[in-house]
């Protein structure tokens, strides 16, 4: 069976990328072809990926460019996707033709300019959808947004990588699919025990915490910092936060704020972090947006226990052995005092408490679905 993952405009450098490559890579030796399929990418293709150049879509010419620049402007990314979405779906459907593939597996927003394909697909589902797009509008624009998404998703075949994601599809984004369930992102354990044991250039406190991502409204690490303030761990750990964004900042300020300037370090952008995660005591999630969080699975493995707000499959990452250390979102008075009884209990973790994330077990669940649709098509 030939698979396209399909990722748009997402680089080989992406979370999405990272957190789909280990299954990908485990349907292969299983003895199928997968490629992704990028609408652009800045790097070299890897392998047999590919490149689809849609107008409309692709920024490679001039006059897409300033197409796109005016639907965005005139009706926001997502209407303009949505309105022109047939002629979109069309070409890609023309183009995985073209070169044999038997379905697409759509990841993530990328999804949204092709929501009228119709040949065999699904949709996979990597963030709790109504949070992330639709809660933090007002008004009537809420309402269009909600019935945008209500639609976009009803009559597919959707695939969520969490529970908390799958329930907040048909709960609160309330759509209808043609079929619905969980599958989680795959990981090779192996792989990622190997990358935890390189040595590590970073000059590193002696004792500390680490939170990683983009600082931007999702992640809330003002939460976090909030709570490191409260906690008593700031009397015997650094607080270590990479990642870069516009919202650094406002964060170094709030650190200044607290009185904890001198026990954050903000390192920037560094990757990968899997040798960081065996020097620090503990990483702590403050997010209140996440589907499955790669930086808990990447954490856990290499033997570093984790403290999570209740957000996105957090929960569902700490089930087996750290149910109890999850939080409510926003809530840094209750984040500080988990911060502090995980110091303080110092309980041993390992990827064995993730046997269900393992690649080759996910990936025999991506070839079920795959072959699914295969003999839906047929009847059909």
């Amino acid at each position: 069976m030939k698979i396209a993952f399909f990722l748009g405009s997402t680089s080989y450098a992406s979370g999405l990328y990272n957190a789909t490559t280990d299954t990908a890579a485990a349907i292969r030796k299983m003895g199928h072809e997968v490629d992704y399929v990028f609408l652009e990418q800045s790097e070299a293709l890897r392998e047999s990926d590919k490149i689809v150049d849609i107008w409309g879509l692709s920024k490679k010419t001039r006059s897409s460019r300033v197409f796109i620049k005016l639907m965005k402007t005139l009706f926001g990314y997502h209407f303009f996707h949505a309105l022109f979405s047939m002629l979109f779906s069309a070409k890609l459907e023309t183009f995985l033709q073209k070169h044999d593939y038997d379905l697409v597996f759509f990841h993530g927003t990328n999804f949204l300019p092709f929501s009228a394909y119709s040949a065999p697909s699904y949709v996979v589902v990597h963030s709790c959808k109504y949070v992330n797009l639709v809660g933090r509008r007002r008004g009537i624009k809420k309402y269009f947004y909600h019935k945008l998404y209500q639609k976009i998703y009803s009559s597919k075949h959707l695939l969520c990588v969490s529970d908390s994601a799958k329930e907040d599809m048909l709960t609160l984004i309330k759509a209808k699919p043609q079929s619905i369930e969980t599958i989680y992102n795959g990981f090779d354990f192996e792989k990622m025990k190997a990358l935890a044991q390189q040595p590590c250039a970073l000059e590193l406190p002696e004792k500390f915490i680490m939170s990683a991502g983009r600082p931007d409204r999702t992640k809330r690490f003002d939460v976090l910092l909030r709570a490191f303030a409260e906690s008593s761990s700031r009397e015997t750990h650094d607080l270590v936060i990479f990642g870069e964004g516009r919202g650094l900042p406002e964060l170094q300020g709030l650190a200044k704020e607290l009185g904890i300037d001198h026990r954050v370090r903000f390192l920037g952008f560094y990757s990968p972090l899997n040798a960081v995660y065996q020097h620090a005591s503990l990483y702590v999630l403050s997010s209140d947006i996440e589907g499955l969080p790669t930086v808990i699975v990447e954490s856990i493995v290499a033997g570093t226990p984790v403290v999570s707000t209740d957000a996105g499959g957090a929960r569902e990452l700490l089930a087996n052995g750290s149910a109890d250390y999850v939080c409510e979102k926003g809530n840094h008075r209750e984040l500080a005092k988990l911060i502090d009884r995980a110091l303080e209990e110092d309980k041993p973790v390992s990827a064995e408490m993730l046997s269900f994330l393992q690649s080759d077990k996910v990936a025999l669940h991506y070839i079920s679905c795959a072959e699914r649709q295969a003999r839906n098509a047929r009847y059909d």
